[in-house]
């Protein structure tokens, strides 16, 4: 009865220390480094576009305000130890509507991304001269991206984007709880993107894109998480009608403090680096196809760090 006691009072605190909003400072954003390749800021002239993609997140390393490794923290004078394993697993469709119309000269598009998915957390805890091992897992609907203002411009050699997108607060929050699947805000992106290509056939990209998002208030608290500021870059080329691959790297950082009687140190910021390679391969020449994406985390600092695998298959109509 004493383990029993001693895990249903270790186990909030395992959650805790896992969630942003009790890491040193306070809320990451919706918005992740990386998500696209260097050549989806530009959307086609007129093309239907259904994705659907897996992604594997998964990380050990829980990072405070300066970088450092966060292994355990003080507990009513109790030195505790603390080993995470937080693995995330989501499926991701995604629509895309160019319908052939401009406006103000550029190709206007819009995108849909409802995200289902699951995350686990498996915590091992030394505390008061014992070990207590957590298994936790949450499925469910999580926040959804919607993007419904996408203007593209295209020249011989450069390509102009911009746009205006949001995440929905479409995942289960309640102030608290272990099992919420959501943020609990609003979130809302400025988005804006250039490409140059030495062809006009597009088969060398080099892109670069910028991302600035601001949230809500967070339902049932007293906090507005603070900006962030995403910079996108990469390069892409395609080998032939069927084959393309490319390189990207993005840096996020937090640019305003968190707000609210429930922020936790709004002055420390949080930042993420991040690399990555991807390939595709179209079994009908930009009807149909597979991708394939490897992203790897680094420089963290008041959040995770960790490294993701997404698998997934285009059509266009």
């Amino acid at each position: 009865m004493e383990s029993i006691r001693l895990r249903r009072f270790l186990l909030p605190i395992a959650w805790l220390v896992t969630l942003p909003a009790a890491t040193r400072a306070g809320e990451i954003g919706h918005q992740a480094g990386g998500a696209f390749n260097p050549g989806d800021y530009f959307a086609p002239p007129k093309a239907f576009i259904v994705s659907i993609y897996g992604n594997s997140y998964n990380t050990t390393a829980l990072r405070d305000a300066s970088g450092d490794r966060i292994t355990g923290f003080d507990l009513f004078g109790q030195r505790l130890d603390l080993d995470i394993d937080v693995e995330s697993t989501q499926i991701i469709p995604m629509i895309i509507w160019s319908p052939g119309v401009k406006l103000l000269g550029a190709d206007v598009s819009t995108l849909l991304m409802p995200i289902y998915g699951q995350t686990s957390i498996a915590a091992n805890l030394s505390a008061f001269g014992r070990r207590i091992q957590i298994d936790e897992e949450v499925w469910g609907f999580q926040d959804s991206y919607v993007q419904p203002a996408w203007l593209t411009w295209r020249t011989a050699h450069w390509d102009f984007s911009t746009a205006y997108g949001f995440w929905a607060p479409t995942g289960s929050y309640e102030p608290d709880a272990l099992d919420n699947t959501g943020a609990g805000f609003w979130s809302h992106a400025f988005r804006a993107s250039t490409a140059w290509s030495p062809d006009a056939r597009r088969r060398t990209l080099c892109s670069a894109s910028l991302a600035y998002e601001f949230n809500s208030d967070k339902e049932g608290t007293d906090l507005t998480p603070g900006s962030h500021l995403t910079l996108d870059f990469g390069v892409k080329h395609s080998f032939s009608a069927r084959f393309e691959s490319g390189i990207y790297g993005f840096a996020q950082w937090q640019v305003t403090d968190d707000q609210g009687r429930d922020a936790l140190n709004p002055n420390t910021h949080d930042r993420l680096f991040g690399a990555g390679a991807y390939a595709s391969y179209w079994f009908v020449p930009q009807k149909f196809g597979f991708l394939a994406r490897q992203t790897f985390e680094f420089g963290a600092r008041d959040r995770f760090e960790g490294n993701s695998t997404a698998l997934g298959f285009n059509w266009v109509f």
